[in-house]
């Protein structure tokens, strides 16, 4: 998020508050202080509900949550200038990161703040103005937010009511990755204009969109923003998402293998990144400090551990029979997931540059004499799994 510091003491943009003191002007600013002491500044009320979406409010103390409702007032009205109670220049930054962090919604936006502080002739802050960077109008937004708005519906009307937490969430990182393409030069990639209406985003995008449609079900997730540390470091967002008691890591765009250029198509989505631990994810992302990341140990909603794909140890003849067990099933795709690395990097010896493939085809009953069967297979992430997807 960028913010723009224009300082401007004891003004506003175009001076309107300009006041010159005279030898008694202390005793005036003691007035005014009173005065403006007195003065409600107008804020949004959030309900009960709503505040406990929003992660980074919930972050704040009392002081910080009033300038945060002060700023979504002004923002929602789209004011040009925003009267917000005094805070320092470094709460401030923090109050307006953390409002785009609670807010998928605020795609007429990009997070950029110019502001002016009013001092007082003594030094102290009487109050601030803030100017949002609107990218668009507000008729404008109001339009696309009901574009926006009746594609999150659609999508949500596909998910069965009656779907527990986990279900839900897995059900609209499914949508998005099956739905909206990676594409790192669509445009308004980081808000979620490009996804409900472009079908192509990057990962900005995708968390967004996860957000929004998971608080939309009245399901807590929220905005985290950091980088990968695998390779040359870039910039990532992800989200962190609330099952019962626990919290889990949810990375909408790497469960997505086309959002990698050298990942083939035949795989429809990776689950390694749905309702993951803190030590899984740790791996290759670090989270940036602009809110407080709650511990994520909790592994019940594994996916490949509740489909049964994996292996704490490898066993070569215990895989061998479950390729031979998918093929005479007519199973499209076979999914190995193993706990420690070094099993993973025996499977792919084993797999991938030796011969158990063609073993385990062997003792298939589905093949008539003379006839075959091919497959690809897929391996190498950071996430200990092989998938081998049947070419019957």
């Amino acid at each position: 998020m960028v913010l723009l510091f224009a300082v401007l003491a004891g003004c506003s943009k175009d001076n309107p508050e300009e006041v010159f003191f005279s030898e008694g002007g202390q005793a005036e600013a003691e007035i005014s202080k009173a005065e403006a002491a007195k003065e409600i500044l107008p804020e949004k009320k959030l309900e009960e509900s709503e505040e406990e979406l929003f992660y980074g409010y919930q972050s704040l103390n009392t002081e910080e949550q009033q300038v945060y409702r002060q700023l979504i007032q002004g923002m929602e009205s789209f004011q040009e200038e925003i009267r917000l109670s005094p805070v320092t220049e470094e709460q401030l930054s923090a109050i307006a990161n953390l409002v785009m962090i609670d807010h998928p919604e605020y795609f007429w936006t990009d997070g950029a703040f110019e502001y002016w502080k009013e001092e007082y002739p003594d030094g102290s802050v009487k109050g601030m103005r803030v100017s949002p960077n609107y990218l668009v109008n507000r008729q404008e937004a109001e339009e696309i937010g009901r574009q926006i708005e009746a594609q999150a519906e659609a999508w949500i009307g596909e998910i069965p009511a009656d779907t527990d937490t986990y279900g839900k969430i897995k059900a609209v990182y499914e949508l998005l990755i099956r739905n909206v393409e990676y594409e790192e030069t669509s445009p308004d990639n980081q808000n979620i204009r490009s996804v409900f209406l472009g079908k192509s985003t990057v990962c900005m995008g995708y968390a967004k969109a996860t957000q929004y449609l998971l608080n939309k079900m009245g399901i807590f997730c929220t905005l985290v923003t950091g980088e990968i540390t695998e390779g040359t470091s870039s910039r990532h967002a992800w989200n962190l998402v609330k099952i019962g008691e626990n919290y889990y890591y949810v990375d909408t765009t790497w469960g997505n293998p086309r959002y990698d250029a050298q990942t083939a198509t035949e795989i429809d989505v990776y689950y390694s990144y749905l309702c993951c631990t803190e030590e899984f994810l740790g791996r290759t992302h670090r989270a940036n400090d602009d809110i407080p990341l709650p511990v994520c140990d909790d592994d019940r909603y594994n996916y490949y551990k509740n489909a049964g794909c994996w292996y704490e140890t490898y066993d070569p003849e215990q895989i061998r029979q479950v390729l031979t067990q998918d093929v005479n099933a007519g199973r499209q795709k076979t999914e190995l997931y193993f706990a420690r690395q070094e099993d993973y990097d025996r499977a792919v010896q084993d797999l991938v540059n030796g011969s158990l493939v063609k073993e385990a085809m062997q003792n298939t009953s589905v093949l008539q004499p003379g006839q075959g069967i091919s497959w690809n297979i897929y391996s190498g992430g950071q996430d200990r799994l092989l998938v081998l997807v049947w070419r019957p």
